[in-house]
């Protein structure tokens, strides 16, 4: 991903405010820069803005280093042919990072999406527009699509933990249901990725991975593994858990 040059900085940080639903007023009070500053700097012409002001603005529309934060969920809105995530993703995403797209099949006006690319998690919220209703799937390169039937308006958006783990826990259904070894080895590296890495040697994982298969070759739901897991923490007690070899 080539570094971002001062001529791209307006417009990739106009892109992320109508993204965001920003306001011009919100950003001047969480970055210093005033209004009419902004306003002038947006529009391209010339405004002399400090580095440390531009690094602070964007800091705030979830920029850091020239690539879109990882400590934050990202909440975006777009509509039609979606150019502002389209230019954005293109961006500040690099090219190496596994990205996973979640949908749902409910029914609406407008559609939820996230977006897992790397450590990145986006929020993204689709309006058709006038003459074009494009989804994601249409403007950035994705490495898996999960479907689900649960709606993913519901997932917890009040913190980028409860968000990542609810949407592993969605794919890890429908890993179950359609016996996706594929997806059930991807989670389980997703799942590696977001522990500290001392937790556990690699042969631990491994183990856990073989009973996992285990339980769903079984039958076993994802509910099922969580409460023995559970019960077993909770008691200090031996959970009855399946043959790992």
């Amino acid at each position: 991903m080539p570094s971002l040059t001062n001529e791209q900085l307006p417009a990739l940080a106009a892109a992320l405010i109508r993204l965001r639903g920003e306001t011009l007023g919100r950003i001047a009070e969480a970055t210093g820069i005033r209004t009419a500053n902004l306003s002038v700097w947006l529009r391209g012409k010339e405004q002399v803005i400090s580095a440390k002001r531009l690094v602070g603005l964007l800091h705030h529309l979830g920029v850091e280093g020239g690539r879109l934060r990882t400590d934050v969920l990202h909440p975006w809105h777009d509509r039609g042919a979606l150019d502002d995530s389209k230019l954005v993703l293109g961006t500040l995403l690099a090219n190496t990072q596994p990205v996973w797209l979640f949908q749902d099949e409910q029914p609406g006006l407008i559609k939820t999406r996230f977006l897992l690319a790397g450590d990145v998690l986006i929020r993204m919220e689709i309006e058709p527009g006038v003459d074009q209703a494009l989804d994601l799937v249409t403007v950035v390169r994705v490495d898996r699509v999960i479907t689900t039937p649960t709606a993913l308006a519901g997932v917890p958006s009040e913190s980028l933990e409860s968000a990542r783990s609810a949407l592993l826990a969605l794919a890890e259904q429908a890993a179950a249901d359609v016996g996706d070894e594929e997806l059930l080895e991807g989670l389980m590296f997703r799942l590696s990725e977001t522990v500290d890495s001392n937790i556990a040697s690699p042969q631990g994982w491994q183990r856990l991975e073989q009973a996992l298969r285990f339980a769903f070759n079984a039958g076993a739901q994802p509910a099922d593994i969580a409460r023995v897991v559970d019960a077993h923490f909770r008691s200090g007690g031996n959970a009855d858990m399946p043959p790992t070899e």
